[in-house]
């Protein structure tokens, strides 16, 4: 039997708690989403910074001070082949970024485009001065 000074909560107080947690809980997760979101772009980024520079050396070792061909490079697997004196890089599975294309226009430059694995797939476009990014 109950008395009046016994001390608990009531249906009500735990089911306000629990909208309380609830509406936290769907402010909280689309802001973790966006954080890990930036996070995986940033480390695409830095892994295609690796290669940026990793081509730069293949140039400067390179006789005739030329970036790779077009036929050279045509996927993540050729990549990894001709810069492999130079980077380790890792398999297409375990990168942070996924392959879509290379293009060396001439001797001078080259243009390296990648997508981020974030829920966007987030386009990254490398070439000797910079990685930018291209909003989806």
């Amino acid at each position: 039997m109950l008395k009046r000074n016994d001390k608990g909560f009531t249906l009500i107080e735990l089911l306000i708690v629990i909208v309380i947690i609830g509406i936290l809980a769907a402010v909280a997760i689309p802001n973790f989403q966006g954080v890990s979101d930036k996070a995986r772009v940033a480390a695409a980024q830095s892994e295609l910074a690796t290669i940026k520079n990793a081509l730069g050396m293949y140039q400067a070792e390179n006789d005739s001070a030329a970036y790779p061909s077009n036929s050279t490079i045509s996927s993540h697997a050729t990549l990894v082949s001709a810069l492999a004196p130079y980077i380790s890089l890792p398999s297409a599975g375990e990168a942070s970024w996924t392959w879509v294309s290379y293009n060396s226009a001439s001797k001078d430059t080259f243009v390296l485009t990648a997508k981020a694995k974030d829920r966007k797939s987030t386009q990254l476009l490398v070439t000797p001065n910079e990685i930018s990014v291209v909003t989806p």
